[in-house]
C-alpha cells in the first residue's frame, strides 16, 4: 500500500485526487492546505494545515508532514507551489518522488509568454501574443484580443477588449504591471482541455481530450470527447516538450478543425478526475510510475463521458473539524 499526500486539498484538482484516490485504489492519502478549513482533510484518510508555498518555512513544514505519515510519493495540485519545487526536492528525502512534470518545464509553462514562444518556434498553432508594453505595435487587424496576466489560473483577469480604443482604456485600468500582462489573439471556436499522461521515462501513457462544455473560471461542465486532431496535436506538445510528468494542455479548435494551443498547466487538472472516470487513472498511473512499479497504458477511454459539478457537502463532528486549527 501506498501513501499519497496530496497538496491543495481545499481546491477542486485537490478534492478531486482525493476522491479519485480513494475510490478507485487502496491507497492511503493525507492532505494538505494552507485553509485549516478545507474539505478535503475530511474525504482523506489523514491531513495537516501548511503555511503558504510562499512562506519561507512550507517546504519544511512539508517535510515534517512526510515524516509524520510516513508518506511515500508527493503531489501537488497548486500552481504556487510548482515555481516552488525546487526548495521541495532539496527538502524531502531522497526516496520520496514528487510526481510534477520536470522543473524546466514548469519555469516554461508557469510563463505564458513563454510558453508562446517555445511553442511558436517549434511550428505548433498558437494564438498570437504580445506582451503588453508592446500595445501601441499592435495593428487593428489583430482584434479582437485577450489581456491576460502572464502568470497565473482558471480565467482570473482575463478581459475581451474589441479595438484599439478599449484596449487603451483597458490598459489605463488594469492592476497589472504591463510586463506581467498579455495580449493574445482571440481565436473563435471550442474549447479543450486534455490531460496527457506523461511517465517519469518519458513515456507517454495516454491523451484524454475534454470539452469544456460550461466554464466559471475553471470547467463546470465537461466531456471527454475523441477528437482526433486534438490528441494528434498534443501527441506532438509531449514530444516538444517531455515533461517526464502530468500536464493539462488548454486549446481552442478553430472551424477548420485547428486546435489552437492557449496554455499548458504543468500538474493535473481540475478535470483529472473526469480522466480517471473514463478509463485513464492518471493520478494513480503516475503515483504508481512515481514509486518505480512498471505501469502500462491502459488503452482506450470512454467517449461522451460529462463531468458535472455541482455544490457539496461534509459533515464533521466538532473535534474533527477543530483538529486542523
Amino acid at each position: 500500500m501506498v501513501t499519497v499526500l496530496i497538496t491543495g486539498v481545499g481546491g477542486a484538482c485537490g478534492v478531486g485526487a482525493v476522491r479519485s484516490l480513494k475510490q478507485r485504489t487502496d491507497h492511503d492519502v493525507v492532505g494538505v492546505d494552507m485553509d485549516p478549513r478545507a474539505a478535503g482533510f475530511h474525504l482523506a484518510d489523514a491531513g495537516r494545515a501548511v503555511p503558504a508555498a510562499t512562506d519561507e518555512t512550507w517546504a519544511k513544514e512539508l517535510r515534517a508532514t512526510v515524516e509524520e505519515f510516513n508518506v511515500d510519493v508527493v503531489v501537488p495540485t497548486v500552481d504556487e507551489e510548482l515555481g516552488e519545487l525546487a526548495r521541495v526536492y532539496q527538502t524531502l528525502p531522497d526516496d520520496v518522488p514528487v510526481v510534477a512534470p520536470r522543473l524546466k518545464v514548469i519555469d516554461v509553462a508557469l510563463d505564458k509568454y513563454r510558453t508562446y514562444k517555445r511553442l511558436a518556434s517549434t511550428g505548433h498553432a498558437v494564438p498570437e501574443t504580445w506582451v503588453a508594453t508592446k500595445w501601441a505595435d499592435v495593428d487593428e487587424s489583430a482584434f479582437p484580443l485577450l489581456a491576460k496576466p502572464r502568470r497565473g489560473r482558471g480565467s482570473r483577469g482575463i478581459e475581451r477588449v474589441d479595438d484599439p480604443d478599449e484596449l487603451e482604456a483597458h490598459l489605463a485600468e488594469t492592476e497589472y504591471d504591463l510586463q506581467e500582462l498579455l495580449l493574445q489573439e482571440f481565436v473563435e471556436g471550442t474549447e479543450y482541455t486534455t490531460s496527457v499522461v506523461a511517465s517519469k521515462e518519458s513515456r507517454l501513457l495516454g491523451i484524454v481530450p475534454k470539452e469544456a462544455v460550461r466554464k466559471e473560471g475553471s470547467t463546470v461542465i465537461g466531456a471527454t470527447r475523441r477528437s482526433p486532431a486534438v490528441r494528434a496535436e498534443c501527441r506532438s506538445l509531449h514530444n516538444t516538450l517531455d515533461p517526464q510528468g502530468p500536464i493539462n494542455v488548454q486549446q481552442i479548435v478553430d472551424d477548420e478543425g485547428v486546435p489552437h494551443t492557449i496554455e499548458i498547466n504543468p500538474r493535473f487538472s481540475s478535470t483529472s478526475c473526469l480522466t480517471a472516470a473514463a478509463g485513464v487513472d492518471e493520478f494513480d498511473l503516475l503515483v504508481r510510475d512515481a514509486t518505480g512499479e512498471s505501469v502500462s497504458p491502459p488503452g482506450s477511454f470512454e467517449e461522451d463521458l460529462y463531468i458535472q459539478r455541482y455544490q457539496d457537502h461534509v459533515f464533521v463532528p466538532g473535534e474533527e473539524f477543530e483538529q486542523f486549527s
